[in-house]
C-alpha cells in the first residue's frame, strides 16, 4: 500500500491543504518542511483520523477538537473532512497457475461535523466512505472499515504513522507489559501470527466438534466414555498450557522489574545509603560536640597554667633570686622583724617607765616622758610597716625559691601536653566539619530513595517470581501427566473407531484436523522464532549503522536484540544489559525505535508507507545523516515531516533520495517569524512548492535579531 494524496479541510490548522506523496521506487522519500506549530503533527493525526476515526485521536477523543481554534465563520457548524487516496497491491491467479500483480486506487473520505458555540463545541459521529477508481469513475465500496483493517491493521498504526516522541513507547513505558504488548502486537500483525492463531483456534474447535461426533459411534467399549475423558484431558492440557504461558510471562516481567530494582538499589548504594549516611551524620554531630567540649576543657586548663605558681616562678626567676639575696642580707642584719611597739604601748598603759619613772600626767616632767614614748611608738610604727612588708616578702620569696628544678620542669610538660591536646582537638574538629559537609552534600545529592523500601520490594518481587515459577513447574508436571493420559485415551478411542465403518470416517476427520493443527503449530513456532530472529538481527544491523557503533572498535553499545518475550534489549561491553529508556541517550533511543520499525517492515515484506513526524529531533552530525540514509534506502515509501534544523547538514541526502519536497507555513507566525505579510488574514497552514534549499514570499523566515525580537 502507498498513499498517493491527502486533502484536509477544516482539520485544525489545515483549513484547506492538499498533500501529494512520492511513489517513485527509486526516490521514495517525501520531505515536508515545516517549523514548529506549522501543521506537522496535525497532518500526522489527520491521516490517522481519516483511516481509523476517533480511536486514533490523542488522549480522550471526545475532548480533542478537530475544527480550527480560531473558527469565525458565520455558520456555527464546522464541517471537517480528510480525503486520502491509496494505491493497493492486488493479485490474481491465472488458469496456468501463475500470479498476476496489479494495483488499484481507492479513496477514503472521513467527515465529521462539530457545532461551535464560543469556546464550547460538540462533535457528531464521523462518517466513512470508500470508493474504488475504475474506468467509469469512482465506485463505492461497502464495509470500508474491513478493507482498511485488512490493509493497515490498527495494531500497526504506530508502526506506519510515527511521532518522533511517541515512537519511543516501543522501548519506553511505565510498565514492562505495555512495551511488550506494543512490540508483540506489531510483530504478530506484520508477520501474520494473528492469522495463524485464529486458524489454530478454528482447528482446535473443529477437533473438539469431531471428537464430540465420536461419542455417537457404538462399540464393545463405550466410545462416548473414552471421548469424554479425552475432552477432559485436552481441556486440562489447554488450561495448564495457559497457566504455564501466563506464569512464564509474569515471571519474566517480574524478573525484569527485579533487575531494574537491583540496578536502582545498586546505584543508590553507590551514592550512599540514606539511612547509613544519616546515621553517620548523627555520629559525626555527636563527635563534633564532644570534641568542642574537650577543647573547651583544654582551653580552661591552658588558662589555669598561666595563673599557676609554677608559671610565676619561671617567669620572674632572675629578679626573684636578686630580691631574695637582698632580703636575706637585711634579715642577717636583724633589720626585721621587730616587736618594740607592743612593749612601749604596755609601758604607757602602766604609766611607769622601765626605769621606774612616772608616766602619768601629774606634772610636766611626767608629761614630757609620756610624749617621748608616744613619739617612739609612732616612729616604730612607721618602721614596722616597712619591716612587715619586707618580712612577708621574704617568706613568700623563700617559698618560691625553695621549689625544686623538677617542679619547675613539670609546668613545661603540662604546657606541652595541653598545647598538643588543643592542636589535636582543633585538627579533629576540622576533620569532623569537613566530613559533615561531605555527608550533607551526599545526602542532598541522593535521590529520594529509601534503600530499605527497595530491599523490601526486592524481597517481595522475588517471592512473587518464585511463586509464579512454582505455578509454572506444577502446571508443566500436570500438563505432562494429562498429555500422557490424552495419548493413551486417543489410541484407545482410535482403536474403537476403527472397528466401526462410521467410526473410520470420524477418525479420518480427526486425523486431518490433527495434521492441520500440527502444520499450523510448526508454522507458528517457525515464524515466532525464525522470523523474530530475522527482525532482531536486522534491527541490530540498522541500529549499529545509525549510531556508528562498531563492536570491534570497543564501542560502548555492542548490539541490540529482541528477546523471545518481545523485549527490545541493548547490550554494552561484557554483554552487560542496558536499559534503552535509561542507559542510552535520546538520539540512540530514537534510532533504535526507527531501526525496529524498519526491520519489522523489511522482514514482513509489507509494502506500506512510513510517515514520521520529527524523526531527527535530538540528533546531530553522524547519527542524523546515518538515520536519514538508512531510512530512505530501506523504506518502500518514506514521508518525513522535518524542521529546517533537522534538514540542516543533510541537504545532499535529500537531494539524492527525495522525490517530493515542499513547505508548510503557519500564517500566524507573521510578523515575528515570517518576513512577508501573508495573504490570509487568519492563522492557517498554507503550502508552497519551495524545497529544502529555497524560500519564497510565503515561507521566507526572518533571521532573529534584537530588532525582530522586540517586534
Amino acid at each position: 500500500m502507498k498513499i498517493l494524496r491527502a486533502r484536509f479541510q477544516n482539520f485544525r490548522l489545515l483549513r484547506d491543504v492538499e498533500i501529494d506523496f512520492s511513489t517513485d521506487p527509486d526516490r521514495p522519500l517525501t520531505v515536508i518542511r515545516a517549523e514548529n506549530e506549522s501543521g506537522k503533527t496535525t497532518l500526522l493525526v489527520g491521516l490517522q483520523w481519516g483511516l481509523y476515526g476517533d480511536y486514533a485521536l490523542p488522549g480522550r477523543a471526545s475532548e480533542f477538537r478537530l475544527h480550527p481554534i480560531n473558527w469565525e465563520e458565520s455558520s456555527e457548524q464546522a464541517i471537517i473532512s480528510v480525503e486520502i487516496d491509496l494505491e493497493l497491491s492486488r493479485s490474481r491467479s491465472t488458469r496456468q497457475g501463475s500470479t498476476i500483480y496489479h494495483t488499484e486506487v481507492y479513496r477514503i473520505t472521513r467527515t465529521a461535523q462539530e457545532t461551535v458555540n464560543g469556546t464550547d463545541w460538540q462533535r457528531d459521529t464521523s462518517s466513512l466512505s470508500l470508493h474504488h477508481r475504475t474506468e467509469k469513475g469512482w465506485d463505492e465500496v461497502h464495509y470500508p472499515d474491513r478493507v482498511i483493517s485488512d490493509e493497515i491493521p490498527e495494531e500497526l498504526r504506530e508502526v506506519f504513522f510515527t511521532d518522533g516522541d511517541r515512537a519511543l513507547t516501543f522501548i519506553e513505558a511505565a510498565d514492562t507489559s505495555s512495551k511488550r504488548d506494543r512490540v508483540k502486537n506489531s510483530i504478530r500483525s506484520l508477520l501474520g501470527l494473528d492469522i495463524i492463531e485464529a486458524a489454530l483456534n478454528h482447528v482446535k474447535a473443529t477437533s473438539r466438534k469431531v471428537n464430540a461426533e465420536a461419542k455417537s459411534v457404538g462399540a464393545n467399549e463405550s466410545v462416548e466414555e473414552v471421548a469424554t475423558e479425552l475432552e477432559n484431558a485436552e481441556s486440562e492440557i489447554e488450561g495448564h498450557g495457559k497457566i504455564i504461558e501466563e506464569s512464564r510471562f509474569a515471571a519474566d516481567s517480574i524478573e525484569l522489574e527485579i533487575r531494574d530494582l537491583e540496578k536502582e538499589l545498586s546505584n543508590a548504594l553507590i551514592k550512599g545509603n540514606r539511612v547509613d549516611l544519616e546515621r553517620r551524620r548523627s555520629r559525626n554531630n555527636e563527635g563534633y560536640k564532644r570534641a568542642n567540649a574537650a577543647k573547651k576543657t583544654a582551653v580552661e586548663s591552658h588558662s589555669e597554667l598561666f595563673r599557676s605558681m609554677a608559671f610565676s616562678r619561671d617567669l620572674i626567676g632572675k629578679p626573684l633570686q636578686d630580691s631574695m639575696a637582698r632580703l636575706d642580707a637585711l634579715r642577717t642584719q636583724k633589720r626585721f622583724p621587730k616587736t618594740s611597739i607592743p612593749v612601749l604601748e604596755d609601758i604607757l598603759k602602766a604609766q611607769v617607765c622601765v626605769c621606774g619613772a612616772s608616766l602619768g600626767d601629774k606634772d610636766s616632767s611626767d608629761q614630757h616622758r609620756r610624749e617621748h614614748i608616744e613619739n617612739l611608738i609612732e616612729d616604730s610604727r612607721q618602721a614596722d610597716e616597712l619591716q612587715e612588708v619586707l618580712t612577708e616578702l621574704f617568706y613568700s620569696i623563700r617559698t618560691l625559691s625553695e621549689v625544686s628544678a623538677s617542679e619547675r620542669g613539670n609546668w613545661v610538660e603540662q604546657f606541652d601536653d595541653v598545647a598538643n591536646r588543643r592542636d589535636s582537638l582543633d585538627s579533629r574538629i576540622q576533620e569532623l566539619g569537613k566530613e559533615a559537609r561531605e555527608l550533607d552534600i551526599q545526602i542532598k545529592q541522593l535521590d529520594d530513595v529509601d534503600t530499605t523500601v527497595l530491599q523490601n520490594s526486592l524481597r517481595e518481587l522475588r517471592k512473587m517470581r518464585d511463586l509464579r515459577l512454582g505455578d509454572k513447574a506444577r502446571s508443566e508436571a500436570q500438563r505432562t501427566h494429562w498429555s500422557d493420559q490424552a495419548e493413551r485415551l486417543r489410541r484407545r478411542r482410535d482403536r474403537l473407531l476403527r472397528e466401526q465403518t462410521k467410526g473410520a470416517i470420524v477418525l479420518a476427520n480427526l486425523n486431518v484436523a490433527q495434521d492441520v493443527k500440527d502444520v499450523l503449530e510448526r508454522a507458528y513456532e517457525r515464524i515466532t522464532h525464525e522470523e523474530l530472529t530475522k527482525v532482531s538481527n536486522l534491527m541490530n544491523t540498522y541500529f549499529l549503522e545509525m549510531i556508528g557503533s562498531d563492536p570491534e572498535q570497543g564501542s560502548v553499545i555492542r548490539r541490540a536484540a529482541i528477546s523471545k518475550q518481545f523485549d527490545i534489549l541493548v547490550y554494552g561491553t561484557d554483554n552487560r544489559e542496558l536499559r534503552p529508556d535509561r542507559d542510552i541517550n535520546g538520539a540512540a533511543r530514537r534510532a533504535l525505535t526507527l531501526a525496529f520499525i524498519m526491520a519489522l517492515t523489511k522482514v514482513s515484506e509489507v509494502v506500506a508507507p512510513n510517515i514520521i513526524d520529527t524523526p531527527l529531533g535530538m540528533m546531530s552530525g553522524y547519527i542524523k545523516r546515518a538515520v536519514l540514509t538508512a531510512a530512505s534506502r530501506e523504506s518502500s515509501q518514506l514521508v518525513l515531516l522535518l524542521t529546517r534544523s533537522e534538514i540542516a547538514g543533510c541537504e545532499d541526502i535529500v537531494d539524492a533520495e527525495a522525490g517530493r519536497v515542499f513547505t508548510l507555513t503557519n500564517t500566524g507566525h507573521y510578523p515575528r517569524m515570517l518576513e512577508f505579510e501573508p495573504d490570509s488574514e487568519i492563522s492557517e497552514v498554507v503550502r508552497c512548492e519551495c524545497d529544502h534549499r529555497s524560500a519564497c514570499q510565503i515561507c521566507q523566515r526572518r533571521v532573529l535579531t534584537e530588532a525582530y525580537a522586540e517586534v
